[in-house]
């Protein structure tokens, strides 16, 4: 991101979570913003400041100097978009893909991203008897959904020749259970896919951030 002023909005962050998309798109666009990284404890996120601005407790979540904010990091991919559709992130309306975007950026957003907000911390949702179910019934919910997304994998993006956004979630579930090992032996595409995107120098730069390793 370009230098940092006090006046630019704060970017709450978990390091290795979801927010690390946000930040390669903010990167992408050159926008400016003041990192607030929020540690995770037991039952996700734990900042009182991020609370305050999101009751979710989620990240990313972006607050502006006058107080408007901004979470969920689809709101994040349209946001820049708008200001910056050069940049690629959904395809341009001269072209048949986009129903195809708005069709698998809600499937990601929609249900694959809950088995992570449930499995990842059961026992907020769960009895205690049944939190190791929750998380494994989550976990196997999670890979049928990414072969599904196997199976419409183009080459070498997954719209084809057209990179978007859902080339940069692709690399983020890629980092998270069921981790690389299994994507690289059952969901090949994908993986090729986030490798790309693990290249990138925008990308390069929030790994370095996070303290996240390069996939191998």
């Amino acid at each position: 991101m370009a230098t940092i002023k006090a006046n630019d909005p704060i970017l709450f962050v978990g390091n290795g979570g979801g927010s690390m998309l946000a930040e390669i798109v903010l990167c992408l666009a050159d926008v400016r913003c003041q990192i607030e990284t929020v540690d995770w404890g037991d039952h996700g996120l734990e900042s009182d400041g991020l609370h305050a601005a999101n009751p979710l407790g989620q990240v990313p979540t972006l607050v502006f100097p006058n107080g408007q904010v901004l979470t969920e990091t689809a709101a994040f991919v349209l946001t820049i978009h708008d200001s910056r559709p050069d940049l690629g992130l959904v395809p341009s309306l001269d072209t048949d893909l986009r129903p195809q975007f708005w069709r698998w950026l809600m499937v990601i957003n929609a249900a694959i991203y809950p088995t992570f907000t449930y499995g990842d911390y059961p026992q907020k949702w769960a009895d205690q008897d049944s939190e190791g179910s929750l998380r494994t019934r989550t976990d196997q919910h999670r890979k049928r959904l990414m072969l599904e997304l196997e199976q419409q994998v183009s080459h070498p993006w997954f719209l084809g020749e057209t990179f978007s956004a859902l080339d940069l979630y692709i690399w983020v579930l890629i980092h998270w259970r069921p981790r690389s090992d299994w994507y690289q032996a059952h969901a090949p595409k994908l993986y090729a896919i986030a490798k790309r995107v693990d290249d990138m120098a925008e990308t390069k730069r929030v790994i370095a951030r996070n303290g996240v390793k390069p996939l191998p």
